[in-house]
């Protein structure tokens, strides 16, 4: 099933094994066994967490460019059981239990999904491109309040809708089901892992052999056509897949060949620049990603009649089970809240009335999300907070800032619940203890925060926002419904009104005929609207990779699976090397030009 929402990479498909039968009683035996003790080892803690501390750099980076995230649950699972069991064989000591991988991974996803709850892909950004700067450590603990109140709203979720609904959380399936294969084999499949080491270690030498010896050539001209010389693009095309690449592609054209060439001949930008030109190609781009929302939201619409049974049925203690305790959550949730009223109003100027209204919001807003990932596997972490936005617009009085730390509330929870439900599905199938998978979670929102706000500050101290380094297209989308929300079509360009309706349209038009069984043909809206916002060069190369890796499955279908790997290596070694180089610069040891 394909991501289509921005804040997430779009994959072709997500393997869904059997749960029923012998499977169902592998799982089931695998969890008797495993609970009756600790599986939050030491071991489990270290290796997920320096998992999680490279998934969470690799999301800034790749949040920054592209507004995606990657949930990396799968690659979490391949990477700790690989550490763990390096490890166990030079201490002589047995390998790591099921439980023990699934904590593991569970630590490293929630550090690794914290740039998107924090909102350094969006909201942040945003703010500081409207002029509104923000201290890390401000940034550091509303991410750390908004990722532990949607941890504990998918706890609250968890009996609801993984016992009593059964909604298939495909992502959490497939984590369980290759951690059982990892157990059961007793090694890593080959083909994936060399693939991605190999992948990564080729991308790293690039990278610098690209930035730091500067031996390729960096500029593609004004108008940002061309294919550039990115792993981490190449990568991204590997895993989302021929359509959404050629959708990519798509928008690109559109925007970059032919209403660029356009606004430079009429005079419409004040010169041919990248920043000029995104300023003017926001809004129809954002009007194709809106209008595809608005779809999504329709659709979620038949999911709102079960909101009032979960909040009547849930219970604190009934709905989270497992021995989570009454004491952990409220302590857990009285903190968040604090944190959140603080911070929002002391820091991000919303007033008292309107934080407890988006507070309120939140627990309808992320059931809602919640069970699209649940049925679909997508998570619509945009367009809940398109949502929350639009509702904020009305009360901002002419203030598009209220509207983004408005809308940044609900959609950093929903990226934490969400993430925490796929792990939970995983947890609840490998039978692990309810509350060391609470506390998993916490620990990394705790370090994710520690680790993905310095990179993000790095990172924009090196290149900036809004440059073609990190054009920031989620923040862009931010930007520009806030402004829209608060000043109404004022807020345009001279002719982005119309741009922005034929956008909204076309979204609309295109999200409708993908529900169909012309799916497979239909451009992704999303995906053609990311081409406007990014240079077009971003847009080639992703689409090169992707029917790249197309071709070559094609050819030789035994490369399938090894193909995730090395999209996942090729993002996260350019990734780390991108950040590493970035850090030399800031320390003067190397010329960002």
């Amino acid at each position: 099933m394909e991501k289509e929402q921005v804040g997430f990479i779009p994959k072709e498909g997500v393997p869904v094994p059997e749960v029923w039968g012998e499977d169902r009683l592998y799982f089931s035996s695998a969890g008797l066994e495993s609970s009756a003790r600790r599986e939050l080892t030491t071991r489990a803690l270290v290796t997920g967490s320096l998992v999680g501390m490279v998934l969470a750099v690799s999301n800034v980076y790749l949040g920054l460019k592209l507004g995606l995230w990657e949930s990396g649950s799968i690659i979490a699972s391949l990477l700790a059981f690989s550490g763990m069991t390096a490890l166990a064989g030079w201490r002589g000591s047995a390998g790591p239990s099921s439980g023990e991988l699934h904590l593991a991974q569970t630590v490293a996803t929630s550090v690794g999904i914290h740039p998107a709850t924090a909102g350094l892909m969006g909201a942040i950004p945003a703010l500081t491109l409207m002029e509104i700067p923000l201290p890390g450590w401000a940034v550091m603990l509303w991410g750390v309040g908004l990722g532990a109140l949607g941890v504990w709203v998918a706890f609250v979720l968890r009996r609801r809708l993984l016992e009593e609904e059964a909604l298939p959380f495909p992502t959490g399936v497939a984590t369980a089901d290759l951690i059982s294969t990892l157990r059961a084999r007793g090694e890593a499949p080959r083909g994936r892992v060399r693939g991605l080491w190999r992948a990564g270690l080729c991308a790293v030498v690039v990278t610098w052999l690209r930035d730091g010896l500067r031996l390729f050539p960096g500029e593609v001209g004004q108008l940002q056509l061309g294919v550039g010389w990115s792993p981490l693009l190449l990568g991204i095309g590997v895993l989302v897949g021929p359509r959404v690449g050629v959708s990519l592609l798509l928008g690109a054209l559109v925007s970059w060949g032919v209403l660029a060439p356009w606004l430079v001949r009429e005079g419409r930008v004040a010169a041919a620049g990248f920043e000029h030109l995104v300023a003017w190609l926001t809004w129809p781009g954002v009007g194709l990603m809106v209008g595809a929302s608005i779809v999504t939201f329709t659709a979620l619409g038949r999911l709102v009649p079960a909101l009032g049974s979960d909040v009547l049925r849930s219970g604190w203690r009934r709905a989270a089970g497992g021995g989570l305790t009454y004491w952990w959550q409220g302590s857990v949730v009285l903190l968040a809240v604090l944190l959140v009223l603080f911070l929002g109003n002391s820091v991000f100027g919303l007033r008292l009335p309107h934080l407890l209204l988006a507070l309120g919001l939140l627990f309808p807003l992320c059931t809602v999300g919640a069970r699209a990932a649940g049925q679909t596997d997508i998570c619509p972490v945009a367009t809940m907070g398109d949502l929350q936005q639009v509702a904020f617009g009305a009360m901002s009085q002419g203030q598009p800032a209220l509207s983004v730390a408005a809308g940044s509330v609900v959609a950093g929870a929903m990226a934490s619940t969400s993430v925490g439900l796929w792990s939970l599905q995983t947890g609840r199938l490998l039978g692990a203890s309810v509350l060391q998978q609470f506390q998993a979670q916490l620990v990394g929102v705790l370090l994710g925060a520690a680790v993905s706000v310095p990179t993000y500050a790095l990172l924009v101290e090196a290149h900036g926002l809004g440059s073609p380094e990190l054009p920031v297209p989620a923040a862009l989308q931010f930007r520009a419904v806030a402004e829209v929300s608060a000043r109404g079509l004022e807020a345009l360009p001279p002719g982005g009104a119309m741009a922005a309706g034929l956008g909204l349209l076309v979204g609309i038009l295109l999200a409708l005929l993908a529900r169909g069984r012309l799916v497979r043909f239909v451009p992704s809206a999303v995906a053609m609207g990311i081409g406007f916002l990014v240079p077009a060069y971003y847009s080639v190369t992703i689409c090169l990779g992707a029917l790249l890796a197309a071709l070559v499955c094609r050819v030789w279908p035994a490369s399938t699976p090894a193909s995730r790997g090395v999209g996942a290596g090729l993002i996260i070694g350019e990734s780390l090397m991108g950040v590493l180089l970035a850090l030399l610069g800031v320390l003067g040891l190397m010329s960002h030009g």
